[in-house]
């Protein structure tokens, strides 16, 4: 979206006071991401009176005419990035007109020359595909975003290049399901190869696979590639069978564990990620035991809990019983509780070993700035997983990107604590 306005001749600013225009990217895939979305716009509109608020994203996409009756305080509502909305946006900060904006905007001030889009950070997302064709009964997507549809070769290569152009070190690769993703006679694995041979690349990261789709051939690619983290996000979603089928779901705790296994003799080093739903309708007792003690068999380094939420126009929305949000909260608890045992006793296996770490900030020159700076080791995404906190006199001229080898030193909750040195 930065680049699409830079390309438009519109200049991204960091500070909100610079701006004429203020652009929100929503998100409407289930309640708590619709009360926070809506939340953001109430605080941007009531804080910058004198701005122009425009929003965009999945929660217009969804509710459009609702949000522009029910908040007149907003400039003018765009749905989804990439489609006759981007356009429409564009033209619209542009200066000419962008139909249906419920008062003129001033136009922004032009683009320079050569101007940096993005600000210095050491990774970016490259979308390879989106929309679904799975049938999972919970979810809003394919009502959203529409059917699968994969990007091709051409598009990835191109948008991984604006990336590593504007300084990004690491390229993480998603969409709805990018295990599935297809390019004429590449497959996943395929794509990777691809990126990979790009000298500005370090790290290549792929999150959201399905587990259906995750092939030998793919395991294999992440043993062979150094630039590839080893680094599986699979969201499960639950592990019973019943419930699994009740979600429109394949698998159970069996073939997960076989999965499992199976990338860990591929990767004996892999670090997995999942997310899990509680709650889901019809969810007994015993099947979310079931569930608990699933995930501490597996043990994922990082996992994430969700409260069912029921979409409209979604099957499971229907269903019943219903479990009590007060029901589902509790489990909910305890297995965040589980996860983070889990996580606390796999993390703990680290200590003592050395690790290469991609530095995400470098702190100031107060020594009460605590840690000379935060990063990632392969085994942690951005922004959703635990940071190492990075101890010790850096090397000189250490920036944003860089990858440095650090000792790991401890392990507090989910981060870690690392200091500069190790062989």
């Amino acid at each position: 979206m930065r680049r699409s306005l830079a390309e438009g001749g519109i200049r991204v600013v960091d500070d909100a006071g610079d701006a004429t225009h203020i652009l929100l990217n929503t998100c409407g895939f289930i309640r708590e991401a619709k009360e926070e979305s809506i939340g953001a716009i109430l605080d941007v509109s009531a804080s910058y009176p004198d701005k122009q608020i425009l929003v965009m994203g999945c929660l217009v996409e969804r509710y459009r005419d609702e949000l522009a009756r029910g908040m007149p305080e907003v400039t003018a509502w765009f749905g989804l990035a990439g489609g006759p909305d981007e356009e429409a946006l564009v033209r619209l900060l542009g200066g000419e007109s962008a139909g249906g904006a419920a008062r003129g905007p001033r136009p922004a001030q032009p683009a320079p020359p050569g101007g940096a889009v993005r600000g210095r950070t050491s990774y970016a997302y490259v979308k390879i595909s989106d929309g679904c064709d799975e049938l999972c009964t919970f979810c809003a997507i394919p009502g959203i975003k529409g059917p699968y549809r994969a990007a091709t070769p051409r598009e990835i290569l191109r948008e991984a290049d604006s990336c590593l152009t504007e300084g990004a070190k690491e390229l993480v690769l998603v969409g709805q399901d990018t295990a599935r993703w297809e390019g004429g006679d590449l497959d996943l694995a395929g794509l990777v190869d691809l990126l990979v041979v790009d000298p500005r690349l370090e790290w290549l990261r792929v999150m959201y696979l399905q587990p259906e789709h995750v092939t030998d051939a793919f395991l294999e690619c992440m043993g062979r590639q150094a630039k590839l983290c080893r680094y599986l996000d699979l969201p499960l979603q639950h592990s019973h069978p019943d419930v699994l089928r009740r979600m429109g779901r394949a698998g159970d705790a069996d073939s997960y564990l076989g999965l499992l296994a199976r990338a860990r003799r591929f990767i004996p080093d892999v670090a997995l990620r999942s997310a899990f739903i509680v709650g889901f309708p019809g969810e007994t007792e015993a099947q979310f035991e079931h569930l608990l003690d699933f995930v501490s068999e597996a043990e994922f380094d990082y996992a994430g809990g969700f409260i069912y939420s029921p979409e409209e126009g979604t099957l499971a929305a229907r269903l019943k019983p219903q479990v009590p949000r007060r029901v589902a909260r509790e489990r909910l608890n305890r297995l965040n509780q589980v996860l983070g045992e889990v996580a606390e006793r796999v993390h703990a296996r680290q200590v003592g070993s050395s690790v290469e770490v991609m530095i995400d900030s470098v702190a100031g020159d107060d020594p009460c700035d605590g840690p000379e700076a935060e990063g990632r080791t392969r085994g942690q995404a951005p922004e959703v997983d635990g940071v190492v906190h990075v101890e010790g006199q850096l090397p000189d001229r250490t920036a944003v990107g860089d990858v440095i080898r650090v000792t790991i030193e401890a392990s507090v909750g989910y981060d870690l604590v690392g200091t500069i040195g190790g062989s």
